[in-house]
């Protein structure tokens, strides 16, 4: 119900400031921020001041921009001045209009209460129409003697977009503040955000159950290039839980010192489940750092607890790159011929391969001569 009621008063909160209702200040500090961002409608990067607001123990609370409610190219259209609000991690809240101020359509007509709320639902919605449309497409006038329902969406325009995704008649206001809204800011506030808390409060956020905030912590550390214990625990501790943090989390792990990379690379292959362990692969295969034929040793001590056939054949080809020649490998490939047909097919070519005793390669002959017409 509390959660409801929050998001009714962020809808709400545009037509109280049409409608002359005070709205209260948030009693936070604020420090500017004058950054470059890119925006669709316009051809070259636009300089903008993002404005940041924080609490008492200066932690970022949310964020805010003054912005132009259309790009008009032809300096024919009213040009509203909208302020758009974001929180801490660049998730779109709410947007405001000056007092008195009212957004226009197409030939001159104003907005009705009803296309404020359904705004406010474009601008929240990440995965919008808009996100794919190019302003050409919003540009491009149609022939009203052609075909009047073709423009009954859009106003002026020739894109045709569902009555639901859209404003009718205000295509190129929606797509303006749409990407006003969710576009290149997005990522410039996770990194101020980042950027603007301490350590302690980096670890906070690698716990915290919004995977946002795990990955603005990854990409400050990284920044910061902090690779420390600590902060390495916390993060391979939470991968081998949560299998969709792998590519942020080895992006950032295969920056850090070898020492380190090894280490967090082994633990998450030797106590993860398959995606762990094939991303761990996956890493070292590609890893510009040299990998010790004693370190693929100690991790071939892991083949018999391989669950899938894609695992084996991944680390067998990171073994036949990184380290061909090995007695130990072999020792642990070499049970694999009793698995299921298909891993033990393969468990033989990569021992076919391999300088092997006279009884590893009796062993291998008498697969052979079973396997005969499979290999």
């Amino acid at each position: 119900m509390i959660h409801f009621i929050k998001i009714y008063f962020w809808i709400l909160v545009p037509l109280l400031l049409i409608s002359g209702v005070d709205i209260p200040v948030d009693p936070y500090k604020t420090i500017q921020h004058k950054i470059e961002i890119t925006h669709p409608g316009e051809k070259e990067a636009v300089t903008i001041i993002l404005i940041q607001n924080i609490d008492e123990n200066g932690l970022p609370i949310s964020y805010y921009m003054d912005v132009q409610s259309v790009i008009c190219l032809e300096k024919v259209c009213k040009i509203i001045p909208v302020r758009i609000f974001w929180n801490d991690i660049g998730e779109y809240q709410k947007y405001e209009l000056e007092e008195g101020a009212t957004l226009e359509k197409y030939e001159d007509a104003v907005f009705e209460s009803q296309d404020y709320l359904k705004l406010q639902t474009i601008l929240a919605n990440v995965n919008s129409p808009f996100k794919d449309v190019f302003i050409d497409e919003i540009l491009t006038v149609v022939d009203k003697h052609s075909d009047e329902d073709t423009d009954a969406v859009s106003g002026a325009t020739a894109l045709e977009l569902d009555e639901k995704d859209t404003v009718p008649g205000a295509a190129l206001t929606c797509f303006t503040l749409w990407h006003w809204a969710n576009g290149d800011i997005v990522q410039k506030i996770k990194e101020i955000t980042g950027e603007s808390v301490s350590e302690q409060q980096l670890k906070v956020f690698l716990v915290d159950e919004n995977q946002a905030y795990f990955k603005i912590a990854l990409h400050d550390l990284e920044r910061r290039k902090n690779y420390t214990t600590p902060f390495i625990k916390v993060i391979t501790k939470r991968v081998l839980e949560e299998e969709i943090l792998l590519k942020s989390t080895f992006a950032y792990i295969e920056k850090a010192p070898a020492n380190i990379y090894f280490s967090a690379t082994e633990e998450v292959f030797v106590k993860g489940k398959t995606a762990q362990k094939l991303a761990a692969i996956r890493s070292l295969k590609l890893i510009n750092y040299k990998v010790s034929s004693s370190y693929l040793d100690r991790l071939s001590n892991q083949i018999p607890k391989l669950s899938s056939y894609q695992e084996v054949s991944f680390f067998l080809d990171v073994i036949q790159a990184k380290n061909p020649i090995s007695k130990k490998v072999v020792e642990n490939v070499l049970p694999l011929l009793k698995s299921d047909f298909i891993t033990a097919r393969r468990a033989y070519w990569f021992l076919k391969n391999q300088q092997l005793s006279a009884t590893q390669k009796e062993l291998l002959q008498n697969f052979e001569k079973e396997n005969k017409s499979s290999l």
